[in-house]
C-alpha cells in the first residue's frame, strides 16, 4: 500500500517510532503514533504514508498487503488495523496472569521485574502503586518475598531496589537461598517401604528347609494324640 501524491514538507522531519511487532495493544501504538506525528496530525496523507515506519516483520508486511482501493483515509486504515490486531486488547494481562508470573532461574531481579512491569502496565483499570507492590511481591519465592515484606516498600521502584540488594546477598552467600528437599524424603519412605518388605520375606522364610520335613514328621503324631484324646473322653 502507498498513499499517493504524497507531499512531505521541507522542514519535517521524520520522528523515531516505536516499531510495532504485532503483539502490543494496537489503541496504544496508534496514540503513540500520532504523538510522534504532532506536527503533520491533520495531514492525512502523511499520517497514511509514515506509518510503515512505524511497523516491523509481519505487521510491516499486513501492511504492504493492504488494498489501496478499500484504504482511502486515515480512518479507514486505522479501523483495520485495529480490525488486524484487535486480539490483542482481548487477551491484555489482567491482575491474575500477572499474579501467575514467575522469575526465570537464568533471569536477574531487574530483568524479571522489567518484564513484569511491562506486563503491568497494559492491565485495566490500571494498578495502585500499593496494589502493584502486592502483586509483584506475591510472584516472588524464597528469600527475595521474606525480605521484601519485611521491608515495607510502598512504591514498585523501592522494591526492585529491595530485591537487587537481596540478589547481592544471595551471590555472596550473605543470604540463605533455601533447597527444596521434597527429593530427599520420598527417598527415605522409599528406604522404609523397603525396609518393611525385607522384614516379611525374611518372616516368611523363618524356617528352613530341614526345619519343615521335621514338622511334617511330627504331623501324624499330633493326629493320633487328637485320636487318644477322643477316645479318653469316650471312656
Amino acid at each position: 500500500m502507498s498513499a499517493p501524491n504524497v507531499v512531505v514538507p521541507k522542514k519535517f522531519r521524520v520522528p523515531e517510532f516505536i516499531k510495532y511487532s504485532g503483539t502490543q495493544c494496537p489503541m496504544t501504538h496508534l496514540k503513540s503514533y500520532c504523538n510522534k506525528m504532532t506536527e503533520v496530525v491533520h495531514d492525512e496523507k502523511l499520517l497514511m504514508h509514515f506509518f510503515q515506519d512505524s511497523l516491523s516483520g509481519a505487521t510491516l508486511s499486513w501492511y504492504m498487503r493492504l488494498d489501496n482501493t478499500k484504504i482511502r483515509r486515515w480512518k479507514d486504515l486505522v479501523d483495520a488495523f485495529i480490525k488486524q490486531y484487535k486480539y490483542n486488547m482481548d487477551i491484555a494481562p489482567d491482575r491474575t496472569s500477572l499474579s501467575n508470573l514467575e522469575k526465570k532461574d537464568k533471569e536477574s531481579i531487574r530483568e524479571y521485574a522489567q518484564r513484569w512491569r511491562e506486563s503491568a502496565a497494559q492491565v485495566h483499570p490500571p494498578l495502585l502503586d500499593k496494589e502493584m507492590v502486592t502483586l509483584f511481591v506475591d510472584t516472588l519465592k524464597a528469600p527475595y518475598y521474606e525480605h521484601v515484606m519485611g521491608s515495607l516498600a510502598q512504591q514498585f521502584t523501592d522494591a526492585v531496589v529491595v530485591c537487587e540488594r537481596i540478589e547481592q546477598g544471595v551471590k555472596s552467600g550473605r543470604i540463605f537461598v533455601p533447597t527444596d528437599k521434597r527429593g530427599f524424603e520420598r527417598k527415605e519412605v522409599n528406604h522404609v517401604v523397603d525396609d518393611y518388605r525385607g522384614r516379611k520375606n525374611s518372616s516368611q522364610n523363618y524356617h528352613t528347609p530341614s526345619q519343615v520335613a521335621d514338622i511334617k514328621k511330627l504331623e501324624p503324631q499330633n493326629f493320633q494324640a487328637e485320636s487318644q484324646i477322643g477316645n479318653y473322653q469316650n471312656v
